[in-house]
Order: structure tokens, then C-alpha cells, then sequence
């Protein structure tokens, strides 16, 4: 088992290092370490090099926005990734207690149908304020499960998130849809035709951990300059 971590990062040297710095966090068999920039400054990206010389820097050209900047790392990921599994993270994201990877892949492994297991983050907007939280905005539809090790996580079929997450390098070869909305646009996609053997209406996503834990991982970026989602 082999593990590759993705940073996606535009720009805002404060939130990525803090999620950096908390990324010790992580546990399990992390072979590559990338950081795709999508500031599109050539001189910006000679400093991200300098300064985080542990990760294998993508130069993407010019900015290319949320969906594009996914787009052009999974292509490159795809071509030079030799790891199993991806743990992607956007650079406004931190760690604040162990996350073991190694449990998760061995969920997923056995569970062909989980497409991802993401990490949950604390409630950010209106609605998910009011309810609690992402997953109390509608209780019914994330199915609890566990299995013999111990490991909790829970299962649906209501989106697939750009959160904290580990899936298959498989996943690279679909390749992240060129629109607008294009979270929404994968998610049905994946949802419609499913991912290698599995067939659509099998696929679902998952969330690490059991329905009363508290957030995983903490959403920092207050600031947002992404735009193309």
C-alpha cells in the first residue's frame, strides 16, 4: 500500500502553512508528497519550492480556477503517480488529531462500492449551522457502519466533496469535468455510471469516523479567492 498526498494551494501562504504544519497528523504509508499552485506566478511557485522542498512542486501554467486546477493535477498525478490511493487537501484545511490512513484504505479496499472516505469539517454555512452540522442537515440519508477492526464511517449517495479525502488513483483516469458546478457534474456522473466494476446505483461515499464525532479536520479559509467551482 502506497499513499500520495495532493496539496492544492492559490496563494494564501498563511492557510497553507498552517495546513502544513498540521499535517503530522496524517498516519500511514505517504510515499509522495505534491503541491500544485494555481496563483499562476512563476516567481511565487520558485518561493513554494524553496520553502516546502519535501513536495514535488506542479506548475500548472496560468490560473486555472477550482475545477481546473483539479483537472491539471490529476492529469499529471495520473501520468507520474506511482502511489495507490491519494489523500487530496486543499490548502485552508488542518489536522488536529491522528487520522489514520492506512485504517481507511483498508475500509475502502474491501468495500469496492466507497468511492471516497472523506474527513468531516465543522458546519459553515447557513443551513448546516442551523442543523448542526453537514451531516444533520439530513440524518437519513448517511447509513452508520462498522466492521470487525473497530473502524466506524458512514455511507451515502448525496455528493462527492473536494474535503479532506482518500480514494483510489483510479479515480485520476475519469478525469474532473471542464464546467461549472463541476463537484455537482462528477458527483452524478459517478452516481449515472458508476466507477470501474461498480455499477451507479451501487456507488456511494463515505465519511470516516461515527455519526457523534465531532469534525475531523477544521475548515481555516475564511479568506476565498477560488473561483470556477
Amino acid at each position: 500500500m502506497s499513499i500520495a498526498l495532493l496539496v492544492i494551494t492559490d496563494g494564501r501562504d498563511d492557510y497553507l502553512a498552517q495546513c502544513i504544519s498540521s499535517l503530522d497528523a496524517l498516519e500511514g504509508p505517504i510515499s509522495e508528497r505534491w503541491m500544485y499552485d494555481d496563483t499562476g506566478n512563476a516567481a511565487y511557485r520558485a518561493r513554494l519550492a524553496a520553502v516546502w522542498p519535501e513536495f514535488r512542486h506542479i506548475n500548472g501554467g496560468p490560473r486555472q480556477g477550482f475545477g481546473g486546477a483539479i483537472r491539471a493535477a490529476w492529469s499529471h498525478l495520473a501520468a507520474h503517480s506511482t502511489a495507490d490511493w491519494l489523500f487530496h487537501i486543499e490548502q485552508d484545511f488542518t489536522f488536529h488529531r491522528p487520522v489514520d490512513l492506512a485504517a481507511m484504505a483498508e475500509v475502502l479496499t474491501e468495500r469496492p462500492h466507497l468511492v471516497q472516505m472523506a474527513l468531516r469539517r465543522q458546519s459553515w454555512n447557513t443551513a448546516e449551522r442551523a442543523a448542526g452540522g453537514v451531516v444533520e442537515q439530513h440524518p437519513e440519508a448517511y447509513t452508520a457502519c462498522h466492521d470487525d477492526h473497530g473502524h466506524q464511517w458512514l455511507e451515502h449517495r448525496q455528493f462527492f466533496t473536494t474535503n479532506p479525502c482518500l480514494y483510489r488513483t483510479e479515480l485520476l483516469q475519469v478525469g474532473w469535468p471542464d464546467r461549472e458546478q463541476s463537484e455537482g457534474h462528477f458527483t452524478n456522473r459517478l452516481l449515472s455510471s458508476g466507477l470501474g466494476t461498480v455499477p451507479g446505483d451501487q456507488v456511494r461515499f463515505g465519511y470516516w469516523g461515527a455519526r457523534s464525532d465531532s469534525p475531523w479536520v477544521e475548515h481555516v479559509g475564511h479568506q476565498r479567492i477560488g473561483v470556477g467551482y
